[in-house]
């Protein structure tokens, strides 16, 4: 309470030494430079109101933000330094400003601010602005300018329909952030993995995916799915997609991928192009861990070969991969197409070794939500871009069986025509 005392007096000293003045600059210009006593005593109670109003107008903003004025000094958030005589003196962050429209709060620091002192108290400050138990509630803290730092509060909401004006050109839908929806230029594409356990929302946004590539049809060659579990996939029968449910067929079709991955290269050298400048192929693979299950450890060998050579040089070549996982532990996939894959999207898991090889270790999570990842709700991702490397947090809607029947019956009226 002290140290918010202090604050008060200084920053009220401050404003009424610039209220004072300013109005006797005005009132002396405009008196034609009548004597001070002169002005004193015929403006005293205008400056005593606006001292009033001063004063009121500053208790209202300390009493409103005391929190956030005395949140610094409980967390003991400061730099040091020493002047020549080695003496250390000590600046202590200092709450700036909050912007309503985007919910940030700002503080700043005369000399540096240090971002990994307030990650490291992330906790305690969740508790002292009051958000301890709004679970729903996540804080974003970033480095502002260069000596503030900026703490977001947002909250994504936990349940949504899909629906088709999600469908954008040459881009791809991946869910909402803290700032909407999030779309993926298409030339920023590249081989991903997906994993999160069962019932975390991977399937939902497999086929949310599926819809968004269907509707960018005109810059993708080929969509072929690979679904040796099942025949979901199976649904999307149109005359761009071809579907493979037994290993050999897989095989086949990786090494059909593989030529015209090779080809394209060919095509790309001799006009000295260093991107492909023609369609997109991509090849969606549901359970990939389902492959490793198989008894014929050469067929096994040669595909995971196969998609270690895509998932390398595919992007230039615009042939993607994009597979789907629930655990990405060296007995579900192999390690080396796991590091070439770009881009991942985490979902609910309580598997440690997904959580590393997709997003990197647990202080990236907790710098990115203060939920864990074994507790995301359905729908709820951690997406990492392949080309940036940044990380964001979105929540994907829910895309019912009803309308993904009906989007494959409108996707299938003009693409087989």
């Amino acid at each position: 309470m002290l140290h918010l005392l202090r604050l008060f007096l200084f920053d009220l000293s401050l404003c009424l030494a610039v209220l004072i003045w300013g109005l006797f600059s005005v009132i002396s210009i405009a008196e034609n430079g009548a004597a001070l006593s002169d002005l004193q005593q015929k403006y005293q109670y205008l400056f005593l109101l606006c001292g009033l109003v001063v004063f009121i107008d500053r208790v209202i903003y300390y009493i409103r933000y005391y929190r956030l004025h005395i949140l610094p000094y409980s967390l003991k958030l400061y730099n040091r330094v020493n002047d020549e005589k080695k003496e250390s003196k000590i600046y202590l962050d200092r709450f700036k400003r909050y912007d309503k429209k985007t919910n940030t709060y700002y503080f700043k620091n005369r000399l540096a601010i240090d971002k990994e002192a307030y990650i490291k108290a992330k906790q305690q400050i969740i508790h002292l602005l009051g958000f301890e138990d709004k679970k729903e509630i996540e804080i974003e803290i970033k480095a502002y300018n260069k000596k503030e730092i900026a703490i977001r509060v947002y909250k994504l909401p936990k349940k949504f329909d899909w629906h088709i004006h999600l469908l954008k050109d040459k881009h791809i839908y991946l869910g909402h952030s803290k700032d909407g929806a999030i779309f993926l230029p298409l030339e920023d594409l590249t081989s991903s993995i997906t994993c999160g356990e069962s019932g975390a929302g991977k399937s939902n946004f497999l086929n949310m995916l599926i819809l968004s590539l269907l509707h960018n049809s005109s810059y993708i060659e080929h969509l072929d799915f690979i679904d040796l579990k099942g025949v979901e996939l199976s649904r999307y029968k149109l005359n761009n997609t071809s579907f493979t449910d037994n290993l050999e067929g897989v095989n086949d079709l990786l090494q059909e991928l593989k030529d015209e991955m090779n080809s394209r290269f060919k095509q790309m050298k001799e006009k000295g192009d260093l991107i492909y400048d023609g369609k997109y192929r991509i090849c969606l693979i549901d359970e990939i861990g389902t492959i490793s299950t198989h008894h014929d450890k050469k067929l096994k060998e040669q595909i995971f070969n196969n998609l270690i050579e895509l998932g390398q040089k595919g992007r230039a070549s615009r042939v993607l991969i994009m597979v789907f996982s629930q655990k990405i532990d060296s007995t579900n996939i192999n390690t080396n197409l796991l590091t070439n894959l770009q881009s991942s999207c985490l979902y609910r898991t309580s598997s440690q070794y997904n959580i590393q090889n997709s997003i990197g270790l647990q202080e990236e999570v907790e710098e990115i939500t203060r939920t864990r990842v074994q507790d995301f709700p359905k729908g709820r991702m951690i997406f990492k871009h392949g080309l940036t490397s940044e990380k964001i947090l979105l929540q994907t809607p829910y895309l019912s069986q009803e309308l993904q029947y009906d989007m494959i019956k409108y996707f299938r009226s003009w693409i087989n025509k």
